[in-house]
């Protein structure tokens, strides 16, 4: 193979500044014109590097990529799930939420991992099957997205326009859907041989730093992509062999993951409930979080992720993640029935009450409690309450309120309450890639496919026992589901999106099984707007703690009070009430509005849960064919 080694080596010494020790970089920078490809592919450090600059991306991708979708996130999200269609076909655009991948990026990954694949075997040390484990998961991973996105893509194992910096036209023809599937498979399978095992849950692994990919993720992984190779986004008709390949798969990794200590992580910390407490309690919560992104304050921190989740008083930036009302009623109840067969009476007027304990912990509502540290300038706020409503102030100050990016809730799952708003930047959050609790729900999944329903309640019980749903029926909610596919197949996606909502799982969970109608029942996102009643909260008298003001509503201004005056009187009143759901109905009036994007009607189609190859490669790369359901000749199914 030729290298242009000029070009070579400076980009690789450019990358390897990003990720190696000051130390050896500048030592080698002064010989950079001795330093040879040979010499590079036989130092560990050198390669180590060249092997961690694809774990950037496939970080991003699984965290903020991912992060964005459906019943999780309103602002926007009904525009591009009704005009993705339209603008993925269109000449130099992207498809708006469902592009996850595209091929310029994937093969340029692919390209640099085929090379190092041909230059390994050149080096001598140690660590070498370490290096290739990790290089086949990271193929596998980068073929895997490919494939779920569009179907069947080029196979390529060799290096493509080695000294062009985009591998553009890849000159071969889309294999097989299934030929994909046979491929990602071996190279996990080569992975699962090659990468290391923890001796346990809660055990480091020596010398092999935490971002790094294991065994036992690997393993995951490759029940995932049997999952989605049974999945109706592929097959039309259920495959028996297929999902018995996926259970099979899956039955292994979970008694593997059982001997090695793994499981859900049921920790009461105090006041906090574990399905929070797991986000705090880093050492105790690995046997759950089997692959994290972890954030370790000063090196690295979340704030990217979750800063745009936190409350914009409360230093947060849009609220942008905002939930809606189509997430907020897919909760259960608190006996883990939905809202029509619960013990629990339900009212729209309470909808706040009663419910999956994981609501409260998911869901900032209007009115909700919701407490922050102060920071040290502020006065600490015991009572401090979330507030959403839209209201207008007779009088000389106008008072007009839009939060919860216009569909009235935010999220507070994953947001660290522990800091104060100018300590941002110590935000080490962890993000969740594969949770144990999500291989009890794949494996739940394939078990009902396979009409193992009494299986697949097992899996679910522990799942809602740890989420502190009452248990009244003895299955925690789930005695009366009859034994019928379509009806636990329902159960188990309601379930996944509580369960791992904002853990970027949604976007894939709909297309792999075309829940599509799930929108066109919705026919909008859906918000619900509190507007404050102005004469009740008048007869409140209502005094603001920092001045001992009365505030008066028409006279807001003259008083020299804020909305930060209003919002922390409404939450000392409702904290001193002994019935705080009346008081809050006699200062509100709620009302379930179609959510910030007007009247857009949401209508995909089930034939966009894969996408059309973008129109820049099939004008550059002809032998890439269009898929049958974007007019091409290609089928991306297998059955």
């Amino acid at each position: 193979m030729k290298i242009n080694n000029s070009k070579y080596i400076i980009a690789f010494l450019a990358m390897t500044m990003a990720f190696m020790s000051c130390k050896k970089v500048f030592d080698d920078i002064e010989q950079y014109k001795n330093l040879t490809p040979e010499a590079v592919w036989k130092d560990v450090d050198y390669t180590t590097q060249y092997i961690n600059r694809f774990y950037a991306l496939m970080y991003t991708d699984l965290t903020k990529t991912d992060a964005p979708a459906t019943e999780e996130f309103g602002i926007d999200q009904q525009r591009t799930w009704t005009r993705f269609n339209t603008d993925q076909i269109a000449p130099g655009s992207g498809s708006g939420i469902q592009a996850y991948e595209s091929f310029t990026k994937a093969y340029s990954n692919i390209r640099d991992l085929n090379r190092f694949f041909e230059n390994v075997d050149k080096g001598t040390y140690k660590t070498k099957n370490l290096l290739k484990g990790q290089a086949f998961f990271i193929l596998a991973h980068r073929y895997f997205r490919l494939v779920k996105t569009f179907g069947g893509v080029p196979i390529v194992k060799n290096v493509i326009n080695a000294e062009s910096s985009d591998p553009s036209v890849l000159g071969r023809p889309r294999n097989t859907t299934l030929e994909c599937f046979d491929y990602i498979i071996s190279l996990l399978d080569s992975a699962i041989i090659n990468l290391p095992e923890p001796s346990s849950a809660v055990a480091v692994i020596p010398n092999y730093e935490s971002f790094r990919v294991t065994k036992p993720i690997a393993m995951i992984l490759k029940g995932e992509v049997l999952m989605w190779k049974a999945s109706p986004i592929f097959c039309t008709t259920p495959d028996v062999k297929y999902w018995t390949d996926a259970y099979n798969s899956l039955s292994d990794t979970k008694k593997y993951l059982d001997s090695k200590g793994y499981g859900l992580y049921t920790t009461q910390k105090g006041t906090t409930p574990p399905y929070t407490g797991m986000y705090y309690d880093k050492v105790g919560a690995k046997t759950e979080w089997i692959w994290a992104q972890d954030f370790v304050f000063p090196t690295t921190s979340s704030a990217g992720l979750y800063k745009g989740m936190r409350p914009s008083n409360q230093g947060g930036d849009a609220e942008a993640p905002a939930p809606t009302w189509n997430l907020v009623e897919r909760y259960a109840m608190a006996d883990g029935k939905d809202i029509k067969s619960s013990t629990f009476a339900y009212s729209f007027n309470t909808y706040w009450k009663n419910r999956d304990p994981r609501f409260y912990q998911t869901i900032a509502y209007n009115g909700s409690r919701y407490i922050f540290p102060p920071n040290p300038t502020a006065i600490a706020d015991p009572n401090r309450r979330e507030w959403t409503f839209t209201g207008l102030i007779k009088g000389d100050k106008p008072f007009d309120l839009v939060r919860g990016g216009g569909f009235g809730f935010l999220n507070r799952k994953g947001i660290d309450t522990t800091l104060h708003n100018q300590e941002l930047d110590k935000l080490q959050t962890a993000f969740p890639i594969y949770r144990y609790a999500e291989i009890l729900l794949n494996l739940a999944e394939c078990a009902t496919e396979l009409g193992k329903f009494d299986e697949a309640k097992s899996l679910l019980i522990p799942i809602r026992s740890r989420a502190r749903i009452l248990n009244l029926d003895g299955s925690f909610g789930l005695a009366s589901v009859p034994s019928n596919r379509n009806e636990w197949i329902k159960v188990i996606m309601n379930e996944r999106l509580i369960e791992l909502v904002y853990e970027g799982k949604r976007v894939w969970d709909i297309k792999r099984r075309i829940l599509f109608d799930d929108f066109k029942q919705y026919k909008n996102f859906l918000g619900v707007q509190a507007t404050i009643n102005v004469a009740g909260v008048d007869a409140l008298k209502l005094v603001v703690p920092r001045n001992g003001a009365t505030i008066v509503i028409s006279r807001l201004s003259s008083l020299g009070l804020g909305v930060d005056d209003v919002w922390r009187a409404l939450s000392d009143a409702m904290a001193k009430s002994s019935d705080p759901d009346k008081l809050y109905s006699q200062i509100m009036a709620d009302k379930i509005i179609i959510g910030d994007l007007g009247n857009e009607i949401l209508n995909p189609s089930n034939s966009n849960a894969l996408e059309p190859i973008p129109s820049g490669t099939l004008l550059t790369d002809p032998k890439v064919l269009q898929s049958t359901q974007y007019g091409g000749t290609f089928n991306p199914k297998l059955n």
